[in-house]
């Protein structure tokens, strides 16, 4: 595999790559030249300069996006171009424009794309998916969906992105998946404070109200307004509510908790990137196996690409909503 971008989320795709039985890593690009000879340091493989380069390389079989978003088109496009089948970090991109862009590099070669939402992979909300698939709770009524993280998300992001890019794309996604049906109509409210007084000009909290196709409604409240110190607040999850029964999801509730003396250890994690004995797990132990298997023909990626623009194209709905006061279609919506 070939890595594009190691900050946050690129450093952890080359741990576990590294680890993945059948994978290793084999090159890697990042603007900060230091930073890709410590990756391949610590885990293998070879830097190169520029993507161009990296894609084209014979040793590549596969291509990792995992750059900010607004530079997730140029990577990925020239990676595709070369034939190499390529995983993109959500969102898909920054704008529609260059979603499809995106999508139709990879329509025009024939080869996988994948857009990496977790939630997709996570084992209570496959779980969830499998039991309204078998009927469990009879037709899906409604769907509220709820994460908010904290202040300290700015550490990495500097007021970089917005909620609805960087939360609202999983549940967002996440709703979409379980309603079984396009969404009709979309209205939004949000609210400012907490980050603005830290100094990043970004809003911290948004609730929106959906309609879907099907006569399922949808709530999502996101946020980045809980303190610091409640960092690890049981604050993220989904209630799915059926003519027949419901099904509740709490995220933060793991069954695990490390106490030290600077209190909850916020870091710690036993779901989404796990590992023990050097075997990488969780959701993201899932989501590059599988798309390693993309890799060698044996599955098609579980997240089509169009459902991944559907995915960003509600999200950019949800903050035009939220900015203009109106009710919009997101069937209709564009935005550059």
């Amino acid at each position: 595999m070939g890595i594009v971008g190691l900050g946050f989320m690129g450093r952890r795709y080359a741990q576990f790559v590294s680890q993945i039985e059948g994978m290793k890593l084999a090159a890697v690009h990042d603007v900060d030249r230091a930073l890709a000879e410590r990756t391949v340091a610590e885990f293998g493989g070879q830097v190169f300069e520029n993507v161009g380069a990296l894609a084209a390389a014979a040793a590549v079989d596969g291509v990792m996006v995992c750059t900010p978003e607004h530079l997730h088109a140029e990577a990925a496009i020239a990676a595709l171009r070369a034939g190499k089948p390529t995983m993109v970090e959500k969102p898909i991109a920054h704008s529609l424009e260059a979603a499809r862009a995106i999508t139709d590099a990879a329509s025009t070669v024939g080869v996988p794309l994948l857009v990496g939402h977790l939630l997709r992979f996570e084992q209570r909300w496959t779980a969830a998916r499998q039991r309204l698939d078998a009927g469990s709770i009879g037709d899906v009524v409604s769907i509220t969906t709820r994460r908010i993280g904290n202040v300290l998300d700015q550490e990495v992001l500097k007021g970089r992105t917005s909620i609805p890019l960087y939360y609202g794309v999983h549940d967002l996604d996440i709703m979409s998946w379980y309603a079984g049906a396009p969404a009709v109509s979309i209205s939004a409210t949000r609210h400012s404070g907490a980050l603005r007084a830290a100094g990043y000009d970004v809003d911290d909290f948004y609730l929106a109200v959906l309609t879907f196709d099907n006569g399922v409604l949808g709530t999502a409240e996101l946020g980045w307004h809980v303190p610091a110190a409640a960092a690890s607040a049981r604050t993220s999850g989904v209630v799915i509510v059926g003519t027949r029964g419901l099904i509740r999801i709490e995220q933060s509730e793991t069954g695990f908790e490390c106490w030290t003396d600077s209190g909850l250890d916020r870091a710690l994690d036993v779901i989404f990137w796990s590992d023990a004995y050097g075997i990488p797990a969780g959701a993201l132990g899932v989501e590059l196996r599988h798309f390693a298997d993309c890799v060698r023909g044996r599955f098609v990626p579980a997240i089509a690409p169009h459902e991944a623009v559907e995915a960003l194209r509600l999200s950019l709905a949800m903050e035009e909503a939220a900015t203009t006061g109106n009710t919009i279609d997101p069937r209709t919506y564009e935005s550059a």
